[in-house]
């Protein structure tokens, strides 16, 4: 068994156990999960004839789901946050408390109204929501100078120019 290599030949610890056994592996080589493994075996082995029952995944979506999916098609990605700190809050996170607020009030009767609502409650609270707005079609960039070598020409290297340069590199070496 310590020769087979396929999986319904056993487990993996059972393999590697039989190899410590066999004299193959050195008991200092084993790998870090085999003594928690021996000391915590699993209920039921993972053998490979073992049936499983499959069940269908669960779409959960909870009520805030749609008005994050709003906020974001609206106003997309505002700017990073900062995960270091815990205590931070983001700005659609934001957005939604200050929706729920507003809906408990009950002032508004269409989701539209609710939503832009929140909007402008929170612009007065101080957040910045820019609305996203889409690229169009009509944006070019002329084929003889891109736009990156337009920002930086560092930036924009071309391969063929650098194996070009290596192969210049190489000749006047080898001259």
């Amino acid at each position: 068994m310590a020769g087979s290599r396929l999986e319904k030949f056993g487990t993996i610890f059972t393999r590697v156990r039989d190899l410590i056994r066999g004299g193959v592996m050195k008991h200092e080589e084993r790998p870090l999960w085999y003594d928690v493994y021996a000391a915590f075996p699993p209920r039921d082995p993972p053998l490979a004839e073992r049936s499983y029952d499959i069940k269908p995944v669960r779409q959960i979506l909870y009520p805030e789901d749609k008005i994050r999916a709003a906020f974001y098609k609206t106003y997309g990605t505002p700017r990073p946050m900062d995960l270091t700190n815990p205590d931070a809050v983001s700005e659609c996170q934001k957005f939604i408390l200050k929706y729920q607020q507003l809906e408990r009030l009950g002032k508004y009767q269409e989701e539209a109204e609710l939503f832009e609502a929140a909007a402008r409650a929170l612009q007065r609270d101080g957040v910045i929501l820019k609305k996203r707005q889409l690229k169009q079609a009509t944006d070019t960039v002329t084929i003889d100078e891109p736009q990156e070598r337009q920002k930086d020409p560092a930036l924009n290297i071309r391969i063929s120019d650098m194996i070009k340069e290596a192969l210049q590199k190489s000749e006047t070496e080898k001259s």
